[in-house]
Order: structure tokens, then sequence, then C-alpha cells
């Protein structure tokens, strides 16, 4: 009986740990999702991965032709002038091209969340409005070898890439509001599971103490119950033994 008992505790002990919560949120792996869901916000409008990697490729060999013939050419003979647009692409086509040369999910991410770099968020602004004047100046004044589509093609391609330069840091800042989110919402989702733990274990105590009495009990009883005599002599005299 007190084999059984045994068995019978140690079977409600490990039910009850087996029923314990799952495991913590693994918070590497919470901030990393938050992190790609952000990035694909982001770059949503331009299109699949590849596609955003293409287009930041040649986006920064753009830029970076733009910044040595504004260094070759000075605009208004001021080389101060494009010496700090050169500057500024270079911030901007670096980060472009660490997008562009990305290879994994993560490489991506890590790429995306760059172009958030404090001067490079800056400089973004500034070579986007670049951008959105030489969409001006071929809209008033379009160069001569290029035909009607070719010149709106032009206009529209320097509009948006300087709009989405000029956006980067409005992205930035969402982008950062959401890893905020996503970190309190991990942080809050540690303290319910650990309260869970705690309650599964205290459940599991509980029953282990109520098993532990019952045993009890069990032997105690065991141990003031009369013995069991045979009855030999009725026997005996019935069978005649």
């Amino acid at each position: 009986m007190r084999t059984r008992v045994r068995s019978v505790l140690i079977a409600y002990v490990i039910a009850a740990l087996i029923n314990l919560p799952s495991c913590a949120p693994n918070r590497g792996q919470w901030m990393s999702q938050a992190a790609n869901q952000q990035a694909k916000v982001a770059t949503d409008q331009i299109g699949t991965v590849e596609d955003v990697k293409a287009q930041a490729r040649q986006a920064a060999q753009l830029l970076n032709g733009l910044s040595a013939a504004a260094l070759n050419k000075p605009p208004g003979g001021n080389q101060q002038v494009a010496q700090a647009f050169a500057d500024d692409v270079s911030e901007v086509s670096s980060g472009l091209q660490a997008i562009a040369e990305s290879r994994t999910d993560a490489a991506f991410t890590n790429a995306v969340f760059g172009m958030c770099d404090a001067s490079r968020q800056a400089a973004c602004p500034r070579v986007g409005r670049v951008m959105m004047g030489i969409a001006a100046g071929i809209r008033t004044n379009p160069p001569s070898n290029l035909n009607p589509d070719q010149k709106q093609a032009a206009i529209q391609y320097f509009e948006t890439f300087g709009g989405r330069l000029i956006n980067i840091p409005t992205q930035c800042v969402q982008a950062s509001k959401a890893m905020v989110a996503a970190d309190t919402e991990e942080q809050q989702a540690e303290v319910a599971h650990q309260a869970n733990v705690n309650r599964a274990l205290t459940a599991a105590a509980i029953v282990f103490a109520g098993t532990v009495v019952y045993a009890s009990a069990v032997g105690a009883a065991a141990a003031t119950r009369p013995p069991v005599v045979q009855n030999n002599f009725y026997n005996s005299q019935f069978y005649g033994y």
C-alpha cells in the first residue's frame, strides 16, 4: 500500500510539473522579429527585398556620379558647396551600398536600420532636396537628348528618390517608437510568463503537500488496522482436517 501511495504521489507531482507554462519569451528573437517587421514596413513601397537591393545599388551609383561631377565642376564655382554635397552623398551612398550588398535577412535589416544613423539620417533630407531640385530642373529645362517619355521618367525617378530620402527621418522615428513598443511588450510577456510559472509552482506545491498528507493518513491507518487471523479451527472442523 505504501508503495502504491508513493507512486500516486510521484505521478501527481510529475503531472503538476508537466503542466508548467511553456518557455519564457526569447528576447533576442522577439526584438529581431520586430526589427525585421520594421525593415519590411520601411521598404514595402519599393518592392521585394531583391527589388530594394537593386534600387539601392542603382541609387548609390547615381549619387556617387553626381558627387564626382559636383566636385569636378562645383555649382556656381563654389567648392565648399560641392564638398558639403559630396560629404552628404558619401553618408547616404554608403548606407545604400550596405543594403545592396546584404546577403542575409539579418544583414538586410541591419543595413536598413543603418540609414537611421545620426549623421546619415541628417544627410538624407539634404541630398533628397537636391534630387527634387534636379527633377524640377528637368521639368523646366530638360536636356535636349531626352524625349518626352524619358523626360517624364527622369522627373518621376528623381522626385520619388528625393521624396524617400527626405522621409527617412520620419520613418526612423516611427521605427524607433515601434521598437520601444516591442521592447515593452517583450518585458510584459516575461512578467506574465513568470507569474504563470509562479502560479504553476504554487499549485504543484499544494498538490505535493496534499498527497503527502494523504500518504501519511493512509500509512497511519494501515499501522492501526488489526491483523487478519485465519479461522483454521472452523476450516478444520468443516473439512475434517
